[in-house]
């Protein structure tokens, strides 16, 4: 799987960070599975109110739509970002943020605060495999790194890999001295 990656450039006194999201995944089989039962949900519909003809163009085209532009991460985990830090401060989206003001950066995955499910070998429903299977993809690429400070979280960069994200994390922290 390709992975999330960062670049520094230096400017001035401080660097200058581009984050480039991991690219969207599918879920494997599971998601797959998915879009193609999303699709064939909207061919029966099709077929339903107009001609199975059009139920055919219908599915085609909604499964090829969901292959190409379907990515199921949460929104602030999908777009490159870029901000500015130095040692005296962190300059993100519009806002600057002192160093004095930070209470701690932090690594989150989007994914952390949602109950996980363990699949004893039961049978369960499928619907509840397939979201498993698609939920465990989506984990492995929502990694973000956080800075808290004044009270409240923002997000540096999100759609990373663990790895890409603790190079993030290091070398944010090494710059600000922290």
């Amino acid at each position: 799987m390709k992975q999330a990656e960062y670049r520094k450039t230096q400017q001035g006194d401080g660097y200058q960070f581009h984050v480039t999201p991991a690219p969207k995944v599918l879920g494997g089989c599971s998601g797959i599975f998915f879009i193609l039962l999303l699709a064939f949900v909207g061919a029966m519909l099709a077929g339903a109110i107009l001609n199975q003809y059009l139920a055919i163009l219908v599915f085609i085209g909604i499964a090829v739509f969901a292959f190409l532009k379907m990515d199921m991460r949460k929104k602030n985990h999908r777009n490159p970002s870029t901000f500015f830090v130095d040692t005296n401060k962190i300059e993100v989206n519009g806002q600057t943020i002192e160093k004095s003001s930070i209470h701690r950066i932090i690594i989150r995955n989007a994914y952390d605060n949602s109950p996980k499910i363990q699949l004893t070998g039961q049978t369960v429903p499928t619907g509840v495999g397939v979201g498993h299977d698609i939920r465990n993809a989506l984990e492995q690429i929502s990694y973000s790194v956080d800075i808290e400070a004044n009270g409240k979280a923002t997000q540096l960069a999100g759609g990373m890999d663990e790895v890409t994200a603790n190079g993030l994390y290091t070398e944010v922290c090494r710059i600000l001295g922290i």
